[in-house]
């Protein structure tokens, strides 16, 4: 009953919020952790049986149609029972939607003496609605034994199936019955349009750059302008002779990283092309490497410049904008998520990862579009279609974002710092940037019996009446320096203790991506979008402002004086203000910010080792959220690597041990993914803007500070700290 309960809130909500190195459309393509498919649910009834583990599929690391492993389904359809298994569609924030040209395609390969009519049947489901079922054997190309075999079902054959709409799972079902136990393989399910490129691949794909970092080996590839090139395949050899094929990707992701097993010891590697019925290009050149253990400040740099690279593959080239889901037919960018890509970038750029030039660019395409996108007394929507700048609503309901504001208006102050040479390009690039902060009329966004208080959002439907404040110890610290540093509509100073360090009823909740993927946040808006249109205003109706301070709780905890007396605040969000921020010297009458970030920290390691996450290593913590440990604890690697600045000892240990122990299924060219539960054996398929950069930032501020020095540099601001903080 439990499992099922799960599947219902897994198919009804993660399609919203994974992310991995595949396109929208493709349901399934590898599973990231051998052994089985943790987004895949196996049930039988009665004397059916199919084969799983832990109620989920295994996969097959050694028969694979496209590398590194397949789906197993291996069963009995019994006349007394039923079986079932679903693939859950949880790849992408925002969902691929089907359409009428759609075909439903995947690899099947029949190992066992299978007949055609004993096949699973098919299903689609959308939500909680299902399509009726379809017989496989039917849309089977050419059926044979002990070879991979294309099925390819049109969209419009499902009956009941709604176009414009996501498909939550593709559901396998017994059909007919049958004493013996059938073994297949399923790989590659993906929807495809019915007429696609068909130009044949007859030039050699080109491998432009290799290179090495301990064991991690870089590859850089030159793609042509070719539309049928849908992947990129990579293939290693340990002799230069056998080539084996290690991985295979979208072309929107231009390089790769491949980990070995072995110190000086020379690999070789060489790439094709793949088009959209999977035949392959000419090779590559074969190129060679060897790699050689790394010192710790190579690493960090090597760990730094892939959390980069995110955002510097990942973004609309019509906006500049960061883009969630590149490859998406629909180009919805993202507010907050290009504050943290702004930082990344700048931390690139002062790196030589990507040019002043091309970023300077990206920021003035940017700037461009966010003044003429949709705003409203400043302040900007979640989300924008970066190609018509109008915005995009989850919801269907108009509502501008006040802490993304925020968040994107002190990147770009970063930026207008940064940018300070006495060119047209640079002096335009200022001039409009401080456009944009003083349009942002931050008085009309605070509650209209405090005006100290800020509310998260707004809209024009019913105000701030689904809005929390922002306040505590968490990213509104940054959120209400901005806004009493503004030119032109600033907050009193008397917000700093009247608005962010007072308790607000009802605000300890979720401040961290607009879209995040971890579980007990999924829950979160799960039981937003069943309370509908009920009010969570905490200071309407007659609810009165609760005006605790913050600092009134102050506790021992784990051995450690904490203020505010617990450890509820993710050390994300506490982090946020300090991304930008440096703790030092920062002091106002209640705390150090120096000291309570090294407590906090310490607390909370100590908590999580406490925890039994699954590890005996006690560098393996960043539990983002202890209070749904039902669901099993998913170790954040962002939240003990972010402390580097701050505990050097700390940050570097777990950077280490993350690396050693998990890098084969937790990092890749982007950097490390979002979570890892070690003791469910599952890892996210995505990454989140806000970890990327955290780690990145929190590196290159520990070496150089020049994120902190930049904003610490900025005029408005520069008075506001100086009235807030005591010297010291």
């Amino acid at each position: 009953m439990l499992k099922k309960y799960f599947y219902f809130i897994f198919v009804l909500i993660l399609p919203l919020f994974a992310k991995s190195e595949s396109y929208p459309e493709v349901l399934f393509d590898n599973s990231v952790i051998n052994g089985s498919y943790a987004k895949s649910i196996a049930h039988y009834t009665g004397e059916s049986w199919i084969q799983n583990v832990s109620y989920s599929l295994p996969v097959s690391d050694s028969l694979f149609f496209t590398p590194g492993n397949s789906l197993s389904l291996r069963y009995v359809s019994s006349v007394n029972g039923k079986w079932e298994a679903s693939i859950l569609n949880d790849k992408q924030k925002f969902a691929y939607l089907i359409t009428k040209e759609d075909q439903l395609t995947f690899k099947l390969f029949i190992q066992s003496n299978t007949k055609k009519e004993q096949l699973p049947k098919v299903v689609l489901q959308q939500n909680d609605t299902r399509t009726r079922a379809i017989e496989i054997f039917n849309y089977i190309d050419d059926f044979a034994y002990d070879t991979w075999l294309n099925v390819s079902i049109p969209v419009s054959k499902f009956e009941g199936i709604v176009f414009g709409k996501a498909v939550s799972a593709m559901i396998l079902e017994q059909n007919g019955y049958s004493a013996q136990t059938h073994q297949l393989f399923i790989d590659q399910i993906e929807f495809l349009p019915k007429n696609y490129p068909k130009v044949k691949l007859s030039s050699a794909a080109i491998l432009s750059k290799i290179s090495s970092v301990d064991k991690q080996v870089e590859l850089v590839w030159q793609l042509p302008l070719t539309p049928s090139i849908r992947y990129v395949k990579i293939y290693r050899s340990e002799d230069k002779v056998n080539y084996q094929p290690i991985s295979i990707l979208p072309i929107y992701v231009q390089k790769s990283l491949d980990r070995v097993n072995e110190y000086n010891k020379t690999y070789y590697y060489k790439i094709a092309w793949v088009d959209y019925n999977y035949v392959e290009s000419p090779f590559s050149e074969a190129r060679e490497i060897q790699v050689k253990k790394c010192s710790d400040t190579e690493m960090l740099n090597f760990i730094r410049n892939a959390h980069v690279n995110y955002f510097i593959d990942n973004y609309d080239v019509n906006s500049g904008m960061f883009m969630p889901d590149r490859g998406n037919r629909q180009a919805i960018v993202s507010t907050n998520e290009t504050s943290y890509a702004i930082l990344g970038l700048l931390v690139a750029s002062e790196n030589n990862l990507i040019s002043r030039q091309a970023l300077l660019a990206r920021l003035t395409r940017i700037v461009k579009f966010l003044g003429k996108a949709q705003q409203h007394q400043g302040v900007f929507t979640s989300f924008y279609d970066g190609r018509l700048g109008v915005p995009y609503y989850r919801d269907s309901i108009p509502t501008y974002d006040v802490r993304g504001t925020s968040h994107i208006m002190e990147s770009l102050l970063i930026a207008r710092q940064y940018f300070s040479a006495e060119n047209p390009e640079e002096q335009s690039l200022r001039n409009n940037i401080t456009k944009l902060w003083e349009r942002i009329n931050w008085n009309y966004f605070t509650d209209s019996k405090n005006a100290d208080v800020l509310w998260n959002k707004w809209s024009p439907i019913d105000s701030t009446a689904r809005s929390r404040p922002l306040g505590g110890f968490n990213e509104s610290l940054s959120t209400y320096l901005l806004a009493m540093s503004s030119p032109t509509h600033p907050l009193a100073i008397s917000a700093y203790t009247n608005g962010f360090a007072t308790k607000h009823k009802d605000n300890e909740f979720y401040f961290g991506d607009e879209f995040n993927d971890l579980v007990p946040e999924l829950r979160m808006k799960l039981n937003d979008s069943i309370s509908g249109s009920t009010s969570f205003n905490p200071l309407i109706d007659g609810v009165e402002n609760n005006t605790t301070s913050i600092y009134s709780d102050d506790k021992v905890i784990f051995a450690k004086n904490i203020a505010g007396g617990s450890l509820t605040e993710s050390l994300m969000s506490v982090y946020r203000p300090f991304l930008i921020m440096n703790p030092k010297g920062k002091v106002d009458d209640f705390v150090d910010y120096k000291k309570y970030l090294s407590d906090y920290i310490l607390a909370y390691k100590r908590r999580d080792n406490e925890l039994n996450i699954g590890t005996r290593f006690t560098d393996i913590w960043g539990v983002e959220n202890v209070e749904d440990a039902y669901l099993g604890y998913l170790v954040n690697p962002a939240i003990s690597i972010a402390a580097y600045p701050f505990e050097r000892e700390i940050g570097l240990k777990a950077l280490r041990k993350f690396y050693e122990e998990y890098a084969d299924v937790l990092f890749t060219q982007y950097g490390f993914r979002s979570w890892i539960d070690i003791k469910n054996n599952d890892v996210s398929e995505s990454y989140r803007a806000r970890n990327q950069a955290t780690i990145a930032v929190m590196i290159d501020n520990a070496n150089s500070g020049m994120i902190w020095k930049l904003y610490e540099d900025i005029p408005e601001i520069k008075k506001t700290l100086e009235k807030v903080y005591t010297k010291k």
